[in-house]
């Protein structure tokens, strides 16, 4: 199965990605490194001045990348050898083996056209009456990203780009420096897909214009979830802290000794009756912490996240409004420390953290009862009982976390909708984070808009929701927070 040498021709070619190549690749054909799609082939080499043709591969490369699709196995006959080959089928193909014979033309290039052209790759050379090495081949994708320009031994590979791509990225990019917001993965993915727009509204003369917004606009929504973020860090470390100041060894060894006498450690426990004593034990334990000195200060820390979640939710609503109104950016920390001190006299937030601390307390205790329970079931000993119980307490206490990240942002909601309402804006739209991440209760959320306040969802639909509400306001109120 001996393979004619091109090694002295010259040509316009796409290679596949090398794990293709050698997917397809047979024993005694084409290597894999050699595998790929003739554009138009120009006979020697020494007819053709590589420089020319390495020309002609960098302007027709001035295009989308593509993909193709292999559509099965196919054999050329009717020379001194077979060629066994993959089909190659796509539009983009055609148009690409079109512009390449135009641009070939005007150079002076002749192209030899003793064939018509049907796209494929060459695997294997056979003799008329040999068996091919495969059967068949399944159906697969194949992306194309260079156009090369093989001239002899020398392979040139120019990347596929449209010419709009850099400068769309660049202005995406300048777009997202006006925000001051931090490159995050949502940014990254929503500059592809700016990218990608502009490229397709290439002729439009205001196409760059809306790059560079869309790039701010992506800028701004980082640094508001950048924002919430390192709040909710923040005061969920310091209720986190109070949270341990009251929990005593002592008093989880009482509550454990007072369960096992209750139970009876010896005697077999129903399961159901043993996770309601175990439960009951850890919600009489943590309802006494009430009675600490310390808790107080459990609560201020509480009242102080929920009054830093109102507070960061007006400012992300004038945020919000400004980059409607095209405004370049906002001093976000006058803007807080402004709408912080706003929340100071507000009564109502001593009843929320009393509210959610209920909540708290409950979370914790469920999540204590079925440790409890579970260790009397494995037939944990006192100690091993107290020292599990202690690390649920001191450890993540993930439902302490729990509690701080969801009063959190129910206090940015609630915030953004009470300087919605004092600016007697009337409808209100809901903007989901715009990732993967995001729901369908949120997209449902999102298409409703806009909403008059008082029908809308209340937010946040869910844990961990980073919707917002969205709303056009007049910006004379917040002129000092404006840029």
């Amino acid at each position: 199965m001996g393979s004619p040498d091109y090694s002295d021709g010259c040509m316009i070619a796409l290679y596949p990605p090398p794990e293709l190549a050698a997917q397809l690749a047979v024993e005694g054909g084409l290597p894999a490194e050699g595998l790929h799609v003739t554009v138009a082939y120009l006979g020697p080499a020494a007819g053709v001045d590589g420089d020319a043709l390495r020309e002609v591969a960098a302007e027709l490369a001035a295009r989308q990348p593509f993909t193709a699709q292999l559509a099965g196995l196919g054999r050329f006959t009717g020379g001194t050898k077979d060629v066994l080959v993959a089909l190659v089928d796509s539009p983009a193909l055609e148009d690409l083996r079109r512009d390449t014979l135009d641009v070939l033309y005007e150079r002076g290039i002749q192209v030899p056209r003793e064939h018509g052209y049907t796209a494929h790759m060459s695997i294997s050379y056979l003799d008329p009456d040999e068996a091919a090495p495969l059967d068949r081949i399944d159906a697969q994708p194949v992306e194309f990203t260079a156009l090369s320009a093989v001239h002899g031994t020398d392979r040139a590979d120019t990347p596929l780009a449209h010419p709009m791509e850099s400068v769309a990225r660049e202005a995406f990019a300048t777009g997202w420096a006006l925000s001051g917001g931090p490159m995050t993965d949502r940014v990254r993915t929503a500059c592809e897909t700016a990218v990608s727009i502009a490229t397709e509204a290439a002729d439009d003369p205001d196409v760059l214009r809306a790059t560079i917004d869309l790039g701010r606009l992506e800028g701004m929504w980082a640094l508001l979830f950048q924002r919430r973020e390192e709040q909710q860090s923040l005061h969920m470390a310091e209720v986190r802290r109070q949270w341990r100041e009251l929990i005593s060894r002592d008093d989880i060894t009482v509550m454990v000794d007072r369960l096992r006498h209750q139970l009876g450690v010896t005697e077999a426990v129903d399961p159901g009756r043993l996770r309601v004593e175990a439960l009951a034990a850890a919600k009489a334990m943590l309802r006494a912490l009430a009675d600490l000195s310390g808790f107080s200060a459990l609560r201020i820390a509480l009242r102080n996240a929920i009054a830093a979640g109102r507070a960061e939710g007006m400012v992300n609503a004038v945020a919000i409004a400004a980059e409607r109104a095209g405004k370049v950016g906002l001093d976000w920390n006058i803007a807080f420390k402004d709408a912080y001190q706003s929340m100071e006299r507000l009564e109502d937030l001593w009843a929320d953290a009393g509210g959610w601390l209920g909540r708290m307390i409950d979370g914790v205790a469920g999540d204590l009862g079925r440790t409890l329970a579970d260790g009397l079931e494995a037939g944990l000993d006192r100690d091993a009982l107290v020292d599990a119980a202690a690390e649920l307490l001191t450890g993540d206490a993930e439902a302490v976390a729990f509690t701080v990240d969801w009063a959190m942002t129910t206090a940015a909601d609630e915030g953004a909708l009470a300087l919605y309402r004092s600016e007697g804006v009337l409808q209100i739209d809901i903007i989901t984070a715009g990732d993967g991440r995001v729901c369908g209760a949120c997209i449902d959320a999102e298409s409703g808009s806009p909403w008059h306040i008082g029908d809308q969802p209340r937010m946040p639909l869910h844990p961990h929701c980073r919707c917002c509400y969205a709303a056009d306001v007049s910006l004379a109120h917040f002129a000092n927070w404006i840029l």
